[in-house]
């Protein structure tokens, strides 16, 4: 249920869910249990560009459950530059309620959006015993982790060419845990171009991830992983009815789930992504995706292939009301014991 008043605005979820009972032996405890989960958000904006909120959440299963409540606000110093602010608390206990912990997080994001510059300049502080079972934490925002991430833009538009944008960013992490000791780095230059219906753009990434004694079983000294990838990505919108997009991706990343009994080691990797959109009729849109990740050991073994063809399908009958359908298949072909488990 959504809703908005005047300057408040809000939304709702009630979801009654059986994923968590289902496929359990008959002597597991969570054998047909079904998890609750409620989420509500709200917001007031204060003029035209500021705004405050909130999001509280809470997942309950048998006797354990997780609680989630952030605050958080949007503020403009001026025309270009602008800050987002957020704070999050969590609590969760364990199912079998002889556990309980409280973790929290901070966000502070200064950003600027122009015509020739942009920032966006990210500091995220998170505690060990910050959990959100229902939301997904990139690196950058897992438990016993802070840091920053920088990425600065310019962009220039040449008169009498056949180019309307050129530019290029620079994106870079730097992240530690509790201690102040350093967890990982990454540094990617982009180079962008763009034409009157055609986007090119060009990029490398450089990363260090550092694993600490108790990050992974077995490991018993601090190990640093060095990987890098190159990529690049074209779309094109030339024609009215079909609109085509491309990105490949090629270098070497961290394998963190390797065969029993192994450590963690750098891997050779490719990913493509094709997207293809259709509009036949003003009011039908078709938008067909396919994905194909690999990864391999660095003596040429494969360790995994994974493909997704996706189509969805969208139909506007009127302004408020729409028909929308989407298949998918996914095949995951698993060539050796890598992913075991999981």
């Amino acid at each position: 249920m959504t809703g908005r008043s005047g300057d408040y605005g809000f939304g709702s979820i009630l979801i009654n869910d059986a994923a968590p009972g289902l496929n359990k032996e008959a002597s597991d405890p969570l054998r047909g249990e079904k998890a609750n989960i409620a989420i509500i958000r709200g917001f007031r904006d204060l003029g035209e560009q500021d705004r405050v909120g909130f999001l509280a959440t809470e997942r309950r299963l048998e006797d354990g459950y997780n609680r989630v409540l952030s605050l958080d606000g949007r503020f403009k110093f001026t025309d270009n530059w602008f800050t987002q602010m957020q704070l999050v608390g969590t609590e969760s206990e364990a199912i079998n309620g002889d556990e309980t912990s409280t973790g929290y997080q901070r966000n502070i994001m200064i950003n600027r959006e122009g015509r020739t510059y942009s920032n966006h300049t990210h500091f995220i502080e998170t505690s060990s015993d910050f959990r959100t079972e229902l939301g997904f934490q990139r690196r950058w925002y897992k438990p016993n982790t802070s840091g920053v991430h920088q990425r600065s833009g310019l962009s220039f538009y040449p008169e009498n060419s056949l180019l309307n944008r050129w530019g290029g960013s620079i994106f870079g992490v730097y992240l530690e845990n509790q201690k102040n000791e350093k967890i990982y780095t990454q540094l990617q230059p982009t180079i962008d171009l763009r034409f009157e219906t055609t986007e090119l753009e060009l990029s490398w990434t450089d990363i260090e991830e550092i694993l600490m004694p108790g990050d992974f079983p077995g490991l018993n000294t601090v190990r640093s992983y060095g990987y890098d990838t190159w990529q690049v990505g074209l779309d094109n919108n030339t024609f009215e009815i079909l609109q085509f997009g491309a990105n490949y991706r090629k270098g070497t990343t961290l394998n963190l789930v390797p065969p029993v009994g192994y450590l963690p080691s750098v891997a050779d990797t490719n990913r493509i992504d094709l997207n293809v959109t259709l509009r036949p009729i003003d009011q039908l849109s078709i938008a067909n995706t396919y994905f194909l990740t690999e990864l391999e050991t660095r003596a040429g073994t494969k360790i995994f292939s994974n493909e997704i063809i996706r189509s969805n399908w969208n139909y506007q009958f009127t302004k408020e009301l729409s028909l929308r359908f989407i298949a998918s298949m996914t095949k995951l072909t698993r060539i050796s014991d890598t992913l075991k488990g999981r």
